[in-house]
């Protein structure tokens, strides 16, 4: 063909490759273009996947620093955490912000517009006043385990046991109706008593120790708090009674048992929001952690002569136990 191409006059050459030219031009203009695919999903979730993930931290700088070490390693490759400020966040309204604890949620949800909130370290109660706001993504992954989980445990550990006590601030008495429900159907009593001030709490325990057969200690910073934890458990002591609940915290400081969240699975809830956000522009509802763990405090267990299997052992047992009641197993 070159050679043929060769043997053409000048001439011809020039209007053969003229002709080659325009051939090609033409052919490049009417070429159909290019299609592009459509993205079914929500356009306002285009990029999320690269947007920061923001943690307003406790004032524990600590545990924010072991927290977010967890989560980079849950997420894995390509984790973007940074500490929250206002300005990354207005920057990036899209960015999901992670709150540690009830004052960093407190001071997020001031910030106008609110961003796309996952509060963590939070009790269910705490949270209540925010989960129904106008506007904005919000979901929390609760600290406060079940009631039913801390009375369950107790009686695991004193299977003897028919009555258990709990304290409560005036007014709260009725959020124990569905706890008092489920305990029937293990031939276990609760009753409450409202502690009307903070004079009457140690009169108001003195009277639960002399009923119940242990006292649940719910997540009330109110009552159980620093300042009494150590009057309640000496009084408790005295009276041969135990306290079980309402966290590991407690337990080092003297309650016998509790259930509690180990940091590691929170991070796992919270790599599983992260990554439901990221591809919906969403966030699961909020709940409970997917599973827990129990502590116990094996000195006091001996001091008053209490035998308490090992907690992996309660553990499996008390899972066991819920799983039955889940499924609507008769006990």
């Amino acid at each position: 063909m070159i050679r043929a191409f060769n043997e053409f006059p000048p001439q011809a050459k020039w209007d053969w490759l003229t002709w080659l030219v325009w051939l090609i031009i033409c052919s490049l203009l009417i070429s159909p273009q290019p299609v592009v695919a459509q993205d079914s999903g929500n356009d306002s979730n285009t990029g999320l996947a690269e947007t920061p993930i923001l943690v307003a931290g406790s004032a524990n700088t600590a545990f924010n620093a072991h927290f977010i070490s967890l989560l980079s390693r849950e997420i894995g490759d390509g984790a973007d955490i940074r500490t929250y400020t206002e300005d990354r966040s207005l920057a990036r309204p899209d960015a999901l912000v992670i709150t540690l604890g009830s004052s960093a949620l407190s001071q997020i949800q001031q910030q106008r517009p609110s961003p796309p909130t996952l509060a963590l370290m939070i009790s269910e109660a705490q949270f209540s006043g925010y989960r129904d706001r106008p506007g904005g993504v919000r979901s929390a992954i609760y600290n406060d385990l079940p009631l039913l989980q801390q009375a369950l445990l107790g009686h695991l550990i004193l299977p003897q046991a028919t009555r258990i006590a709990a304290l409560a601030r005036p007014g709260m008495e009725a959020t124990y109706d569905s706890l008092i429900e489920s305990l029937a159907r293990f031939s276990l009593e609760l009753r409450v008593f409202p502690v009307d001030s903070n004079d009457a709490l140690i009169p108001t325990l003195s009277r639960a120790l002399s009923y119940g057969d242990f006292l649940l200690a719910a997540p009330d910073e109110m009552i159980f708090n620093p300042r009494t934890i150590k009057h309640i458990l000496l009084t408790a002591y005295r009276r041969n009674r135990i306290v079980i609940g309402p966290d590991r915290a407690f337990v080092r400081a003297g309650a016998l048992a509790s259930t509690y969240i180990p940091l590691p699975i929170v991070a796992a809830d919270v790599g599983e929001q992260i990554a439901v956000y990221r591809a919906t522009g969403s966030l699961l509802p909020p709940a409970y952690p997917q599973d827990f763990a129990v502590a116990v405090n094996d000195q006091v267990a001996r001091s008053l002569n209490i035998p308490v299997p090992a907690p992996g052992t309660l553990e499996a047992r008390l899972k066991e136990r819920l799983s039955e009641l889940s499924q609507g197993v008769p006990q």
